[in-house]
């Protein structure tokens, strides 16, 4: 008995000893090394794989469009440039598609692969970006295989995409800035859900990442079919569609602290993965079955903006409604008072033309904005109220006089006696006839003036706000 004893007791200062060795060297065991194995990962193709070309089907049954699930989750909407045409935006992009060749690589539903690991993956491109950057690191994991032969592909870009615009309503304008998505070689891109997506609809956004200068008041994504065919009878027919409305969004914006506070919880999840009220449509296109190898399959993110108005509201329009205001004071001021008058006059105009040049640098274009609209207006508004003034002081001071002609001219007699003489007749009092004249000018002009203000914002919202 004494000798078992003294074997259980060197055998626990074994373990001790094992023990302190391991926290000594700072190391904790995790599951996988509790479980004898590390985490499954695929870090090579079996020897048949050749990843340079697609996966070949022969037979009947064999589908002639290999279909492209994509899903995208837009990180961040950039600057939008009127001078350029443009707007920045990032942009994760997930795709599935299946290759049989990968299929039963394991037995797990889904495992990572290596990132020195190249695979064949299908030909999509972002038509309409001016630059694109992938911002994936090199040592990320990007793929995922499972079990069916299903692949997932997950990148994140930095795009710079052309946005043609329509300024006509500047800056009451909306505009829909367009993501493209070509899908070539026989491959049919969808929206839908890969295994890794665990959204309910195919495009997410960040809504707390949002420019401020355009409100997101909806999103349209879009899968059409295509041609390099100029006439193709079908193109353009779209196969499937959704519209998700942002109206919530700007809640995020105006309230991130709760982001910032508690990362993870529901409400921050639903500001970083907002999915907007949606609406689903679809349709058949004959051209998918019957279009020849010009035939290609387009998906489309259509971003419904909205110019937000408060920003020229303070920059443009209020300032510039205060200075026609300002020059209607001449109104009340003594008609006799003419240092004052002018003065005010004269200010109200040159401070309108230095408030006109405010508007930022803009591309030369063929039409006229509403913004010129609204400057010209307010610029003929301040210098009718200085020829205003002109009138009235004119009136003022001659308003009393009466011209008349008088002719004594006798039939073909050229002396100087017959030259066409002018008289000017002055009226009993002219000083108080002119000056109820000129204050019956006033009197008008204090309401004609700002009635036809506020006649010419009703026009002008009613137009470019409707």
């Amino acid at each position: 008995m004494a000798g078992w004893k003294v074997l259980l007791v060197w055998r626990g200062l074994a373990l001790l000893f094992v023990s302190e060795l391991t926290a000594a060297g700072g190391g904790e065991t995790s599951d996988d090394d509790r479980n004898g194995h590390d985490h499954e990962q695929i870090k090579e193709l079996p020897s048949n794989f050749n990843w340079t070309h697609r996966y070949e089907c022969h037979g009947k049954n064999c589908a002639r469009w290999l279909d492209v699930t994509c899903a995208a989750h837009l990180l961040s909407f950039g600057a939008v440039s009127e001078a350029t045409m443009d707007f920045q935006v990032s942009i994760q992009l997930v795709e599935q598609w299946r290759d049989p060749r990968v299929a039963n690589l394991t037995k797990e539903e889904r495992v990572p692969v290596a990132p020195e690991v190249e695979m064949w993956i299908p030909h999509v491109d972002f038509t309409n970006a001016k630059t694109t950057t992938v911002t994936t690191g090199e040592d990320e994991t990007s793929m995922w295989v499972s079990r069916d032969g299903f692949i997932n592909r997950a990148l994140r870009y930095d795009i710079r995409a052309s946005c043609p615009m329509n300024l006509q309503s500047f800056p009451l304008d909306k505009q829909r800035c367009k993501l493209k998505l070509d899908g070539v070689d026989d491959v049919r891109l969808q929206w839908g859900f890969p295994f890794i997506w665990a959204q309910d609809v195919p495009v997410v956004t960040d809504a707390t990442a949002l420019h401020s200068q355009f409100k997101l008041t909806g999103i349209t994504t879009k899968a059409y079919v295509n041609s390099f065919l100029p006439n193709a009878k079908g193109k353009g027919c779209t196969y499937a569609a959704s519209t998700c409305g942002f109206e919530g969004a700007d809640d995020c914006l105006t309230d991130t602290q709760h982001c910032e506070d508690a990362v993870g919880t529901q409400e921050c999840d639903g500001c970083q993965y907002f999915t907007g009220s949606c609406q689903n449509r679809s349709r058949e296109c004959s051209l998918l079955e019957t279009g020849d190898k010009n035939t290609f399959t387009t998906l489309e993110i259509q971003l419904h903006l909205s110019r937000r108005l408060a920003y020229h509201l303070l920059q443009m329009y209020i300032p510039s409604t205060s200075i026609v205001i300002m020059s209607w004071v001449s109104f009340w001021i003594d008609i006799a008072a003419v240092p004052a008058r002018v003065c005010l006059g004269v200010t109200t105009v040159l401070t309108m033309t230095a408030q006109s040049g405010r508007t930022f640098a803009m591309p030369e274009v063929s039409y006229v904005r509403a913004i010129d609209v609204w400057i010209v207006v307010c610029q003929l508004f301040v210098f009718s109220a200085l020829i205003e003034y002109a009138v009235v002081n004119f009136v003022y001071r001659f308003g009393g006089l009466v011209v008349r002609r008088l002719s004594n001219a006798k039939p073909l007699d050229h002396g100087p006696d017959d030259v066409t003489a002018v008289k000017i007749q002055q009226l009993k009092n002219p000083g108080d006839k002119g000056k109820r004249k000129a204050q019956t000018i006033d009197n008008a002009c204090r309401v004609i003036f700002p009635s036809s203000f506020i006649v010419f914002n009703l026009v002008y919202w009613a137009v470019y706000l409707l």
